[in-house]
């Protein structure tokens, strides 16, 4: 794979964890309040049940959870799995204990819209039966096994609950979506990315395309040349690598073209071929990925920021604050308050 799209690859994997890790907090800091003012509705309403433990018991389970995934490390499809497994559970619970809150039934909508973000769709009918079972079994069960006991409440009361749980999920449904529509974007600029650089390919001239063979032909007398740009790009990558020729903020095309005994002409060709890039992006790329490996390595705790790009092979703030936010579409002071809110 091009060394252009490991990077992009790279670039884009970080951007989306950190939008992942953003959907996870928000979620936990804004439904905190329904939690609480449902635990508090149940223990005015039922005082004697144990709803209401169930309901200050689950969200404190929901934080530990995530936030012990995050220290392992654990994908966002898994923790929103996982999330979605347990809820499911503390829904069946309700309903077995009160066998009559069927508005709550609506939650099920925001969760079916992350379950087809992560699902395809023979996937995703799957979880609907699973979902429907655990809906439905309670109502089955409460007629063989009286353990339920459906709450009397008020007009007033009934009213407080259906609002409350209609505006939560409208808002759980709103917010869901404006993520998904991030996390969508983040995918689809790295598809267009890709396709922009693949543009960038040289292509065989329709005039060259011909019944007889004519397109092969001019391909295989440009074969030796392909050959000779794609070790000599090898090379490029190994030498910068080997030496870290980046760190040097005064290291020219013509020194590494010299360095590979050849010329700078050759050696342009070589990297727009066959790494999509040029000189100038290339050393860049390397200088952000150090940068950034110095930030996830908290040397910046250490170390000045200036230190930190200076030491990358960037002579200018001006320029590492321009190619740092056109890598990583955020400043570097955006990237590191980022990185100390997720810090468990």
């Amino acid at each position: 794979m091009p060394l252009f799209l490991l990077i992009l690859q790279m670039e884009t994997n970080q951007l989306l964890l950190l939008k992942e890790k953003e959907f996870m907090k928000n979620f936990i800091l804004f439904t905190s309040p329904f939690y609480f003012f449902m635990g508090c509705f149940y223990f005015i309403v039922d005082p004697e049940g144990i709803g209401y433990l169930i309901i200050f018991s689950f969200f404190p389970c929901v934080v530990a959870g995530w936030m012990i995934g995050l220290k392992k490390k654990l994908s966002f499809k898994v923790l929103t799995t996982m999330y979605v497994v347990a809820y499911s559970i503390f829904q069946y619970s309700f309903y077995l204990i009160y066998n009559s809150v069927l508005i709550q039934a609506l939650y099920y909508i925001p969760v079916f819209l992350i379950l087809n973000y992560h699902y395809k769709m023979r996937t995703l009918i799957l979880w609907a039966i699973y979902i429907m079972i655990s809906f439905l079994s309670p109502f089955l069960l409460s007629r063989y096994i009286n353990i339920s006991h459906p709450l009397q409440l008020s007009r007033t009361e009934d009213m407080v609950q259906n609002i409350s749980t209609i505006i939560t999920v409208l808002f759980c449904i709103f917010f869901v979506l404006h993520y998904l529509k991030i996390f969508n974007k983040i995918k689809e600029n790295k598809i267009l990315q890709i396709q922009n650089e693949n543009l960038l390919q040289p292509q065989v001239p329709a005039a060259d395309i011909h019944p007889n063979n004519a397109a092969i032909t001019t391909v295989n007398k440009s074969k030796p040349y392909q050959d000779k740009f794609d070790e000599l790009y090898q090379n490029a990558i190994k030498c910068l690598e080997e030496k870290k020729l980046w760190q040097d903020p005064s290291f020219s095309l013509n020194q590494l073209a010299e360095m590979l005994n050849t010329n700078r002409t050759y050696l342009s060709k070589a990297l727009k071929e066959k790494g999509n890039t040029n000189f100038n992006n290339l050393l860049n790329h390397y200088r952000i990925k150090q940068v950034l490996e110095d930030f996830d390595s908290m040397e910046h705790k250490n170390y000045k920021i200036s230190s930190i790009f200076q030491k990358a092979g960037f002579a200018y703030q001006a320029s590492f604050n321009r190619v740092f936010k056109q890598v990583t579409g955020c400043t570097a002071t955006e990237y590191l308050q980022q990185q100390e809110k997720y810090e468990v």
